[in-house]
């Protein structure tokens, strides 16, 4: 097995910077979400990356906006 190269380890070191600053800002993390849906939860289907964004959209914002303003 190949050791691996700085910038697969940079590559790697963007990707988890870039979810954790979606998870700060309250964005989805698709990939996370079926590595976890996979790992405890294989009798489930895996959606579409569509379908995920589109499922998030309705549980955040249900029927209209969360405010007034």
């Amino acid at each position: 097995m190949r050791a691996r190269g700085a910038r697969g380890k940079t590559a790697d070191a963007f990707r988890g910077a870039l979810s954790a600053l979606r998870r700060v800002a309250g964005m989805p993390d698709y990939g996370a979400y079926v590595a976890h849906l996979q790992a405890c939860h294989p009798e489930r289907p895996v959606p579409t990356e569509r379908q995920f964004y589109d499922e998030y959209l309705r549980t955040r914002y249900g029927d209209g906006p969360t405010r007034c303003c």
